[in-house]
């Protein structure tokens, strides 16, 4: 990297010459776009404070958001309604300026639980149920392009020196992290069991009801989820994590935040719907199983995924609950007849993409109300999976199953579902994983698929 007190001086006079008393003056909400040459960002850097963290390595697509210039909150069944009407508000009084011509606009940080009443207690709590969250500045890097925008709520009265300095404190806290030489992490750290709900024994006992309910007709299909907590022998580090999820995991949409000192990550391969031009895209991906180091074998181990009866009823149901959701909000919905495989790393999944034309008078917000949550982590039909769930699961899953992700200014965007997740608190961890569960599931097969899930994170955490 040039001197980095260079590109902070280069930044803070293009800052200084966009603002203006009149901007000030106007009330509103403001974003100014600048190109940041000679910046890199692909992982998380060392950062304090609050901060969101998107990431698809394979995309080349990373966004980072320090700060709040805007923060939004709700709960209970309306909350996305209540979020999409505020979105709405912003953005009648939010002005954008790219006089570079950048093309790069404002990203609001979106995120929202499985369960729209969950109270975020235990290891979720001081995380919001949901909210939107504009940065004071974000860093985006796409493809070999980095900008910065930096935001304000100019509708508080704020004086333009004031927001100056809060920016450029910003960013030359940026520059440093980049700047910074850090440590490799040494060796691998291990990793011990505290506590899981449900152990095998409960598992057994939770599927064997569960298909009592669906043997009963209550529904077709539920997705129930085990926690595990697990200590480590030092602090996880939250960057080297990211670092480690996107090396084993460049496919998968890393996400990230830090609010009120509480950490969460994610490593997701699934969309709940992203949105451009018109076109919303969505993934269907249920039915599991493991990956071989040999090829042959690896190959005959998708081969029997997608003869797997149960797998394809399961998955089936995906993407007849995706589709039937979109029915409501467009036209011309598309998909392939038969599912393929998306592999990752030590699984593979059957994955079908379905995509729609959304009505011109329906935002990525109301997508997502009528999505979330898919028969895929929730189960099918979706009231009465949901019923079940909030009756016989043994905790509350806070963000885990929920959705993050992010919205721009002409209202596209990618909100993905949390999966293979994790809050970190010092040296201890805790994860989620769930499995669908059919009249055809064996509890002892699901079991296994739940702690290959469980595998994704805990292989990543090891080297954090």
């Amino acid at each position: 990297m040039p001197n980095p007190q260079h590109i902070i001086d280069r930044v803070s006079s293009d800052l200084k010459s966009s603002l203006s008393a009149d901007l000030v003056a106007q009330k509103q909400i403001t974003s100014i776009t600048l190109p940041i040459k000679d910046i890199n960002l692909r992982s998380l850097p060392t950062t304090e404070g609050s901060w969101l963290f998107w990431n698809h390595p394979a995309a080349e697509e990373t966004i980072l958001g320090l700060g709040s210039a805007v923060q939004i909150t709700a709960t209970g069944p309306n909350r996305l309604t209540t979020l999409n009407h505020r979105l709405e508000q912003l953005r009648s009084n939010w002005q954008w300026l790219d006089q570079e011509q950048t093309g790069c606009n404002p990203q609001i940080f979106v995120c929202f639980t499985f369960n729209p009443t969950d109270q975020m207690t235990g290891p979720w709590s001081g995380l919001p149920n949901s909210g939107l969250f504009l940065p004071e500045l974000t860093i985006l890097q796409r493809d070999n392009y980095c900008t910065a925008i930096f935001s304000a709520d100019f509708m508080k009265g704020s004086e333009i020196e004031l927001i100056h300095q809060r920016w450029i404190k910003l960013f030359t806290l940026f520059i440093n992290s980049m700047n910074r030489q850090d440590s490799p992490p040494g060796c691998k750290t291990s990793l011990t069991r505290v506590s899981t709900s449900a152990n095998q024994e409960e598992w057994g006992e939770l599927i064997s009801k569960a298909q009592k309910s669906i043997s009963s007709g209550i529904m077709e299909k539920v997705v129930p989820a085990r926690h595990l907590r697990v200590c480590a022998e030092r602090n996880l580090n939250p960057k080297q994590l990211m670092t480690a999820l996107s090396y084993l995991y460049p496919s998968s949409m890393l996400l990230g935040s830090s609010i009120q000192g509480r950490t969460f990550i994610s490593a997701t391969p699934e969309r709940l719907v992203s949105y451009q031009d018109g076109i919303v895209s969505c993934d269907a991906l249920a039915g599991t199983i493991h990956r071989s180091a040999v090829e042959k074998h690896d190959q005959d181990l998708g081969q029997q995924l997608l003869a797997d009866n149960k797998a394809r009823h399961e998955h089936q149901l995906v993407v007849e609950d995706i589709s039937e959701s979109l029915k409501e909000v467009c036209s011309a919905i598309e998909h392939l007849k038969h599912p393929s495989l998306l592999r990752l790393r030590n699984l593979q999944h059957l994955h079908t993409e379905i995509t729609g034309r959304l009505k011109s008078d329906i935002s990525l917000l109301q997508t997502a109300e009528r999505l979330h949550p898919t028969a895929a982590v929730n189960g099918y039909p979706g009231p009465n999976a949901a019923q079940w769930l909030t009756q016989n699961e043994p905790f509350e899953r806070g963000w885990y199953t929920g959705t993050a992700g992010w919205i721009n200014w002409d209202g596209n965007g990618t909100l993905a579902v949390l999966l293979r997740c994790a809050i970190l608190d010092d040296n201890y961890a805790d994860l989620y994983a769930g499995a669908g569960i059919t009249l055809e599931s064996a509890a002892d097969a699901e079991y296994a698929e739940t702690e290959l899930k469980f595998s994704v994170m805990l292989e990543a955490l090891e080297n954090a």
